[in-house]
């Protein structure tokens, strides 16, 4: 499944940091991700739950529920995998630290190739899967220490986690993308050249050269 996440990227236009601009960049990346995605997925989640949207639910159609919000959930992660995976190519630079540690990795030792990708794609999948746990633990958690909450909120409130999410990583991949399309500055100073007229180019004023003028004697 993961293979099929793995985009082909063209090197043609790659234009890539340094390894310390990389790695920085790829720091402060994973963690304002991490935190604006936490912070999103738990607001979704609570939301959900206090919207009252599923309260009639029974418990087989509410487990149901959070399993098509994992399908969903899949293919928002899917989106960002693709979009990560071109960022690496074309920068060296990650929105997940461990997704950069595994690509320049592999890349070491097999090249940069499909092999460096997949292993990029792997690293971020299982950070993401790992997220799960503090959710999970603070769900039904919660649902043990209060009658107030119940096994089904635990769950309704991980179904909205997962929607948040899904539209999180959606959100991240289309900004990644765009990032890439950004035309980047040469660094240089651009020239500009004025119309041509009559096959002979006018001068600009400010590279026009003075022509002196003699006087006329009578």
């Amino acid at each position: 499944m993961i293979r099929s996440l793995v985009p082909s990227v063209s090197t043609a236009r790659r234009s890539p940091m340094s390894p310390l601009a990389a790695w920085a960049a790829s720091l402060a990346a994973t963690a304002a991700s991490t935190y604006a995605l936490d912070l999103w997925a738990a607001a979704a989640g609570a939301g959900l739950v206090a919207s009252g949207l599923l309260a009639d639910l029974d418990h087989r159609s509410v487990v149901v529920f959070l399993l098509v919000t994992y399908t969903v959930w899949v293919f928002g992660l899917r989106a960002n995998l693709r979009a990560n995976g071109s960022l690496l190519a074309a920068t060296g630079a990650s929105t997940n630290v461990l997704s950069k540690l595994a690509y320049d990795i592999t890349r070491r030792r097999w090249g940069d190739g499909r092999a460096a990708r997949l292993a990029a794609a792997v690293a971020y999948t299982a950070t993401e899967v790992a997220k799960e746990v503090p959710y999970y633990t603070a769900a039904f958690g919660a649902a043990a220490v209060t009658d107030s909450i119940t096994t089904d909120d635990a769950l309704v409130f991980l179904a909205g986690a997962n929607l948040g999410a899904a539209l999180y990583e959606a959100a991240l991949a289309r900004l990644t993308r765009s990032i890439l399309r950004r035309p980047r500055s040469s660094g240089g100073s651009t020239v500009r050249r004025a119309p041509t007229t009559g096959g002979r180019s006018s001068a600009t004023p400010c590279s026009a050269r003075a022509i002196p003028v003699r006087p006329t004697t009578r």
